[in-house]
């Protein structure tokens, strides 16, 4: 599937002013597109994700904190 052959077989929708909102894509093409991604990818991020809230609900009730200045060092690295 080359980006010729996609291009062909999708279709686009529009609001009242013209402008691409969204993409109707051939169910067959979606399926394939499916295939390439990682399967749980999605289910493992939320739950890093909780995790890692846990954790800092938990390092927060025992005073594990930082002043907010220490925590924005860095950040435009």
């Amino acid at each position: 599937m080359n980006i010729n052959n996609i291009n062909q077989k999708v279709r686009y929708l529009t609001n009242e002013s013209g402008e691409k909102t969204d993409v109707l894509v051939p169910l067959e093409m979606w399926q394939n597109i499916l295939n390439f991604l990682p399967k749980n990818e999605i289910e493992d991020s939320k739950e890093l994700i909780l995790n890692d809230l846990k954790q800092s609900l938990l390092d927060g009730k025992e005073g594990k904190t930082f002043p907010i200045e220490e925590l924005w060092e860095g950040i435009d690295d």
